[in-house]
């Protein structure tokens, strides 16, 4: 590979924002290996330019070697095929070029295949594609991000961890940091989570950092004051992110001061209609022995959204809390519909309540 065409691909690679006029210039200087072309192109696809990545397409003197090329060639077909619906004939058309590419060196013809398998909800063979395009570059770090963004944020924070460190400093914004301290957090290591929200909000202020901060101080330290500061700066940064709004309605639970969390829970219900929203305020509801709500709530929850694991699992813990007769029956027609998971996340609920 020439060391022009190394260069261009490193700083695509290197780069989760991309300078498109400094991709054009850089291929315009070395106006003399064609191949630079493509990677410039490829840089309008990738931010969205098709229009001008078509024309310059059009300007393009494709020789017989660029018909042998397999990046030029997935390029060519991103680009033509981009306002396409039916994304079959795109990834046919791709995976003919992984013949083409018979020393397995186009990682990004890999990556945009795990892009549209994932597009068809194909997971197996998207995982395998990104697999695969990792392992051709192990600093591809575009697809790092994305592996570490599909994994369970609970089970995986250690691997998400990892992954994320590996990021060169062009990739990290509020966004990341946010993702990584998430992930800190999973783990419980909550002084690097608290350190990496604080420097998120050095990048730019962002409801989710507030949210973590607030919901550290909130669980982990037991600083209500402190708590309800951050959720309060979350919620005036965006005040319809309802993730916050629950937690300080919960944070007035914790406080003792019910009336206020009903009334939050009672407005977050009015305005987010989310089947959440209904398992929180019915979950308050229990906690606080307010039966004809639970019930209300339950009822208005299996109309809006129909029956599932949790609002048939708050009627079951009702129903053992007034004795009811008919307890026994439905908790064992529960344990035939629902799955493992789900039945210890009911088992939980009633050892909790």
């Amino acid at each position: 590979m020439k060391r022009e065409i190394y260069e261009i691909e490193r700083y695509i690679t290197d780069n989760i924002i991309i300078d498109v006029n400094y991709v054009e210039e850089f291929t315009n200087k070395h106006g003399e290996i064609k191949e630079l072309k493509a990677f410039y192109i490829y840089s309008l696809y990738k931010t969205n330019q098709i229009k001008t990545a078509n024309d310059a397409l059009l300007t393009l003197n494709i020789s017989e070697d660029f018909e042998k090329n397999s990046f030029f060639l997935m390029v060519k077909s991103l680009v033509q095929l981009s306002n396409e619906t039916d994304i079959d004939q795109l990834i046919k058309m791709l995976e003919s070029y992984l013949v083409v590419d018979n020393q397995r060196n186009n990682k990004w013809l890999r990556l945009e295949l795990f892009k549209l398998y994932e597009k068809k909800e194909i997971d197996y063979l998207a995982w395998g594609y990104l697999e695969d395009a990792i392992s051709i570059d192990e600093n591809f770090y575009e697809a790092i991000l994305l592996r570490a963004q599909r994994l369970d944020l609970i089970t995986n924070c250690s691997d998400i961890i990892n992954q994320l460190l590996q990021l060169p400093q062009s990739y990290v914004d509020s966004d990341i940091l946010n993702f990584l301290g998430n992930a800190f957090l999973n783990c419980n290591e909550i002084d690097n989570a608290i350190k990496i929200f604080n420097g998120s909000l050095e990048i730019g202020i962002t409801e989710e950092a507030y949210y973590f901060i607030g919901y550290i101080n909130h669980y982990h330290l037991n600083n209500y004051e402190e708590a309800m500061f951050y959720y309060d700066k979350s919620i005036s940064t965006n005040n319809q992110f309802v993730d916050v709004l629950l937690e300080k309605a919960w944070l007035f639970f914790d406080m003792n001061l019910y009336e206020s969390s009903e009334t939050l829970f009672k407005e977050i219900v009015g305005s987010h209609d989310e089947i959440n929203s209904y398992n929180q305020i019915t979950l308050f509801y229990l906690k606080t022995r307010k039966y004809i709500e639970v019930v209300n709530y339950i009822e208005k929850s299996k109309i809006r959204f129909g029956e599932n694991y949790m609002n048939q699992g708050f009627e079951l813990v009702y129903l053992e809390k007034i004795k009811e007769d008919s307890y026994v029956k439905k908790y064992h027609l529960y344990k035939e519909k629902y799955s493992q998971n789900e039945l210890t996340w009911f088992r939980d609920l009633l050892a909790e309540l």
